[in-house]
């Protein structure tokens, strides 16, 4: 009898735990990020294609780009957060970084085109903090995705900038942002 009840009570206890620590239980974070330094030097800015740009027919630009006087212009980090993920582009030599702001949060910042990466996944940073350099063809990145149940959309970078970010960039140019938000 004793090991019937040993036996009742392990079984029951694993269908606990197999039922409650799934990760979809886990609860989103959805604080937006905030964003209060600029990914590269705006003086170094020769050029740039707004977010919401037509890249296609089918396509508009999820990020802002930004299109520099130099290879050795520095991609600083916008946004305090973790390096999640560090992968080779498929189409050029040059890498993605990807930036959770916090823990399961809703939101990736991603910097696209950056080559001599000097971060590793897992390590957290701090805003204005040196990820590499810019891309091939002196140009980098930044793009705001939030992933709610699989949906994915890119936010203007506008929506979370501080007004000193925001500032900086419309003495370059009032339109940075062609829309709101755009399917990646």
């Amino acid at each position: 009898m004793m090991k019937n009840n040993y036996v009742a009570v392990i079984l029951i206890s694993s269908i606990l735990i197999n039922t409650s620590c799934h990760k979809d239980d886990v609860k989103q974070d959805e604080t937006p990020p905030i964003l209060s330094c600029t990914p590269v030097a705006l003086s170094t800015v020769s050029s740039f294609i707004a977010f919401g740009a037509d890249l296609s027919a089918t396509q508009k630009n999820p990020a802002f780009e930004y299109l520099v006087n130099s290879d050795s212009v520095h991609v600083r980090i916008s946004s305090s957060g973790k390096v999640e993920r560090i992968f080779l582009n498929d189409n050029f030599a040059d890498y993605e970084i990807w930036i959770m702001p916090f823990s399961n949060s809703v939101y990736r910042i991603i910097y696209d085109h950056v080559t001599g990466v000097s971060v590793k996944e897992g390590v957290i940073l701090n805003a204005g903090e040196i990820i590499g350099t810019v891309g091939i063809g002196n140009r980098t990145e930044l793009q705001i995705n939030k992933v709610i149940n699989k949906s994915e959309l890119a936010y203007c970078p506008f929506n979370f900038g501080t007004k000193e970010f925001i500032e900086a960039h419309k003495l370059i140019s009032t339109s940075w942002c062609l829309q709101d938000t755009v399917v990646p």
